[in-house]
C-alpha cells in the first residue's frame, strides 16, 4: 500500500511477520487518533528518533492487516472492505479490538454483526 499523502516528520512504518516482513508507511497522528494501542505505542520516547528509525514490528502478517490500513488511512473503506471475506472480518475485528479503534470496530459490527 502506499503512504499517500504522509509527511516525513509524521511517517511511522508498520513491519509485518511475513517472511520477508512488509512494511506500511502509515500516518503517526492518524494511528495515536484512531487507536489507544498506537497511542501509546507512539507516546513512547524511543519512537522519537531519527525519522528513518520509527518502525513498529507487529505479530499479524501483511494480509490481516489490509482491512485495518485501508480504515486507518481512509482509504476507499467501502470499495476495500466489499472485497473481505469472513475469514478476513474475522481478522479485521480482531485487530479493531487489539488496536483499541474504534473506526474499524464499527465498520465490522455494521457489516457483520
Amino acid at each position: 500500500m502506499s503512504p499517500g499523502n504522509v509527511t516525513e516528520s509524521d511517517k511511522v512504518t508498520l513491519v509485518t511477520s511475513d517472511e520477508p516482513p512488509q512494511r506500511y508507511i502509515v500516518s503517526r497522528s492518524k494511528l495515536m487518533l484512531m487507536s489507544g494501542f498506537f497511542l501509546d505505542q507512539l507516546s513512547d520516547s524511543t519512537l522519537d528518533t531519527a525519522e528513518d528509525d520509527r518502525e513498529i514490528n507487529l505479530t499479524e502478517k501483511a494480509a490481516h492487516l489490509q482491512g485495518f490500513l485501508a480504515v486507518v488511512r481512509g482509504e476507499e473503506v467501502d470499495a476495500m472492505l466489499s472485497t473481505l471475506d469472513y475469514d478476513d472480518w474475522i481478522s479485521l475485528r480482531r485487530l479493531a479490538s487489539k488496536f483499541e479503534c474504534r473506526v474499524a470496530l464499527k465498520e465490522v459490527l455494521q457489516k457483520i454483526w
